[in-house]
């Protein structure tokens, strides 16, 4: 019997757009990746296809199903206990081209030939310096040290800061960054200079066409800000021939602090003063303490030649801008001294008789001490101190319980002897 056919459509698939382009269907075992053509249908008037729909089965799906039911041994994890990662900056500043550390030394004079000219009123010397970067190097954030050390040699001048100039010393560190940004610091480092004390010096002045002579007994080292003894004994005052003697009337000391300075020309400017190796040179007297006394000391007469002893206390106050000597090759020079004056007159005093009668002559006796001023050695430590022992200089360690062991008898070798 004949049988009725009917043809039923086959559900359409449709691929998802993307961009309003629909997609492709592609056969998977095909090498060629063309887009397979669809076919038209014959038919009717339905607008219905024929598509051939393929059941694609891969070997491995039965072998994954497997896995996926087998358990598995253990996980892993990952805990981050850190705070989200920030590069502050930006990157250019991470990396340094240079690095270096520079110690100078920096005379100033303040009376130079030409008054506003860097090159005459200062001149910078390095002593040491430090490369600590030299290539492009990067830099994380956070702090970074460099060590470095110096030893400073001891013929260098102290800082100082006088009348006419000033010495100066300071660490000058410069960085450069990647993209030419430059990074500069300075700190000033002062330099000390401290001289032991030693024996009291005497000194001896005299003073012709008379028979005075003057001992003075000073200190070998004055220190700023502080108080030293001066011990005197002047001789000589009675002259028995004459029937005259030397009265003290007044005594006066000050210390003078004396600078000196050469202040060279650059080369611009050294055709004012006739060319270059030659300076101008400047001296200043700064008084920084002074006194006055017009009793205090025991006179005695009755000796063969006489004689007066005074004694009193001299220094420096703490209040008084001063500085510490300084003998220095490149032009600067302080020094300080003590002056002492002595106020004495002539007066008549013939043989058994009170009557004494001024003659009306007097003289100024002037004498002059180089007086060494340092600082004060404080809590300072040498160098040879300061630095930590060698493993040459560390003794042996004692031994270890081990090696004790190891080394001693057994308690049986004992009783056997």
């Amino acid at each position: 019997m004949p049988s009725l056919i009917r043809s039923f459509p086959v559900p359409h698939y449709v691929p998802y757009s993307h961009n309003g382009m629909p997609g492709t269907i592609v056969d998977l075992d095909s090498t060629n990746t063309k887009p397979r053509s669809t076919r038209s249908s014959r038919s009717s008037n339905r607008d219905s296809a024929d598509y051939s729909i393929r059941s694609y089965k891969s070997s491995k799906s039965s072998k994954s199903s497997q896995e996926s039911i087998t358990p598995l041994a253990g996980s892993l994890h990952v805990q981050i206990e850190s705070p989200p990662i920030v590069c502050y900056g930006p990157a250019s500043e991470s990396n340094l081209e240079s690095l270096k550390l520079t110690f100078q030394s920096t005379v100033t004079t303040k009376k130079p030939v030409v008054f506003g000219c860097p090159d005459c009123t200062s001149k910078t010397t390095d002593l040491n310096t430090w490369d600590f970067i030299t290539s492009t190097h990067p830099v994380s954030h956070g702090l970074h040290s460099y060590p470095f050390s110096y030893l400073v040699p001891g013929n260098l001048p102290a800082t100082t800061d006088s009348q006419l100039g000033s010495i100066k010393y300071h660490l000058s560190a410069r960085g450069v960054t990647n993209h030419g940004e430059v990074l500069q610091f300075a700190q000033e480092i002062k330099v000390a200079r401290s001289i032991l004390e030693g024996n009291d010096r005497n000194s001896l002045r005299i003073f012709p066409p008379t028979n005075l002579s003057a001992t003075l007994t000073l200190p070998s080292v004055i220190h700023r800000g502080g108080n030293f003894p001066v011990e005197m004994r002047l001789e000589g005052v009675v002259t028995r021939t004459n029937f005259t003697r030397w009265k003290l009337r007044k005594a006066t000391w000050r210390i003078e602090e004396k600078s000196k300075i050469i202040s060279p020309a650059c080369k611009v400017h050294a055709h004012k003063i006739g060319g270059e190796g030659k300076g101008v040179k400047y001296e200043d007297i700064k008084v920084l303490a002074t006194e006055e006394y017009k009793t205090g000391w025991k006179s005695d007469f009755d000796t063969s030649d006489g004689k007066v002893e005074f004694g009193f206390t001299a220094g420096i106050p703490a209040y008084i801008t001063s500085t510490d000597d300084v003998d220095n090759t490149t032009g600067l020079t302080v020094s300080h001294n003590l002056v002492v004056e002595l106020i004495v007159a002539e007066e008549y005093c013939p043989k058994n008789s009170k009557l004494v009668t001024p003659t009306g002559s007097a003289r100024v006796l002037r004498m002059q001490f180089n007086m060494n001023t340092t600082a004060r050695a404080g809590m300072g430590i040498s160098w040879e101190d300061e630095c930590p022992p060698r493993y040459d200089d560390v003794p042996q360690s004692p031994p270890t319980y081990q090696t004790l062991v190891c080394e001693s008898q057994s308690v049986e070798d004992l009783h056997s002897i």
